[in-house]
């Protein structure tokens, strides 16, 4: 059988949910990774940061 056929044939298991293309199949990834954890810390400091700025204008600021 040719590399070619054993591709497709390859890629027919897998469409197909075959046992023998998943166990073969690379594993996702799981769990967060550095850009998902900067940009949630970008946020966090964007609440805080408007957090801290709303009291100090409405409870602190001199008036």
């Amino acid at each position: 059988m040719s590399s070619r056929n054993k591709d497709e044939q390859r890629a027919l298991d897998i469409v197909a949910g075959r046992a023998d293309a998943a166990t073969t199949a690379p594993k996702a990834k799981s769990g967060l990774g550095g850009m998902e954890m900067a940009g949630i810390a970008l946020w966090l400091l964007v609440l805080v940061a408007g957090g801290l700025g709303a009291a100090y204008y409405f409870l602190m600021a001199p008036k």
